[in-house]
């Protein structure tokens, strides 16, 4: 039995960014002569050198430019041997994608080939929230999701990603499949010691898009920093698919030396986590989401959180370090800054962050690899080393 991880997506655009988190975690973090990396190369597999899940793992863990081009070589489909997926096989697709060729590839397998394939569903959101997003976005993805309502083995980030599979997409009152939390340490471990009385600051994570609500949070800040002494905020992620007005309104801002607000476009991890650690709070008040991993992150980190109520990554953690805003209006979101601004209240709303059990990157990876049946894995990895070194 081999268990093969499909690297098809990544392989193109080798980024350490978004959605392919879960791959170089599960590089990461999956035992040595675990998973055979395949890539999908003129309508069949080819199965890559095992030496590419270590290379990836590096990237995610150390990040440099030396890392890409080792694993462009590694990855290069002349490095790969054309394989045939067994009965007893299982492959794992932990990528979204939208290639003609791709669709066709998996249109193509009989039901039972169909069967040996697990889809790692993130979220369905073009689906179910399709204002949110470019007209030609959606098309794109529409082969995808039609996929996916083909499948018969499907995991999940959140319980909300799993109803929104079956009663949107399927549309049966079934709820069969898993649900796999993603993991929240990818900016480093839990502090040792908590920073109290933090500055004024409160950071925005994430990309700046309309489902994200920045123009609420910016409308809900602009009177209080104009009002409280020291009082900061950040965007903190690149600026997406956003109205130009509202674009320039942010670059304007930013340039503004005494308008209290910063931005920071593309912050690499340890960025990122210094300006968690330098927060008050974190904002996220997402109109939708799959998961939700910033937040989660953010508690972590050890910095409390000022949220929607319908973010899937905290609706099991109860209040501890979270502070739910609802409903959500630019004034109800004010008053939530200015409880933050009260030293005690924020104090103990950090110090409540420490109190909360959250998933790993590791434990998502022993779950991934308990759902696809990865006992007795190891040796196939072996027999593929072999042949293709």
């Amino acid at each position: 039995m081999s268990f093969y991880i499909d690297l098809t997506e990544f392989l193109v655009n080798p980024i350490t960014t978004g959605i392919q988190r879960i791959v170089g975690e599960m590089c990461i973090y999956s035992p040595p002569n675990t998973m055979v990396p395949v890539r999908l190369y003129e309508g069949r597999y080819v199965a890559l050198p095992a030496a590419l899940v270590e290379a990836i793992g590096r990237l995610f863990s150390k990040g440099s430019q030396s890392g890409v081009e080792e694993i462009n070589e590694l990855g290069a489909a002349k490095r790969g041997a054309p394989i045939r997926i067994s009965q007893n096989d299982t492959v794992l697709i932990p990528e979204v994608f939208d290639n003609p060729q791709r669709l066709a590839f998996f249109r193509a397998m009989a039901p039972e080939e169909l069967r040996r394939c697990r889809f790692f569903v993130h979220d369905l959101l073009p689906a179910t929230h399709p204002e949110y997003f470019p007209a030609e976005s959606i098309v794109h993805i529409g082969g995808y999701f039609r996929l996916l309502r083909e499948a018969t083995h499907c995991g999940f980030n959140s319980q909300d990603t799993r109803d929104n599979y079956y009663g949107r997409l399927k549309r049966t009152p079934e709820r069969d499949g898993v649900v796999l939390p993603l993991g929240c340490d990818s900016l480093g471990p839990r502090p040792e010691r908590l920073t109290v009385n933090r500055p004024l600051t409160f950071s925005v994570l994430g990309t700046i898009e309309p489902r994200k609500n920045h123009e609420v949070i910016l409308e809900a800040f602009e009177p209080l920093l104009r009002e409280v002494d020291g009082l900061r905020l950040s965007f903190v992620g690149r600026l997406g698919w956003v109205e130009s007005e509202f674009a320039r309104k942010v670059q304007a801002l930013a340039a503004d030396k005494n308008s209290g607000f910063q931005f920071f476009s593309a912050p690499g991890d340890g960025a990122i986590r210094r300006c968690i650690e330098e927060s008050r709070a974190t904002v996220y008040v997402s109109a939708a989401e799959g998961y939700g991993l910033p937040p989660v992150e953010s508690l972590w980190v050890g910095t409390p959180v000022i949220a929607s109520m319908n973010i899937p990554s905290l609706k099991s953690l109860g209040t501890l370090g979270i502070h739910f805003v609802e409903p959500l209006t630019a004034a109800n979101l004010r008053d939530a800054v200015r409880a933050f601004l009260d030293d005690g209240y924020a104090k103990r709303k950090t110090e409540e962050t420490m109190e909360q059990r959250l998933p790993t990157w590791r434990s998502f990876t022993q779950e991934v690899l308990r759902w696809c049946g990865q006992e007795g894995a190891n040796q196939s990895v072996m027999d593929h080393r072999n042949e293709i070194s």
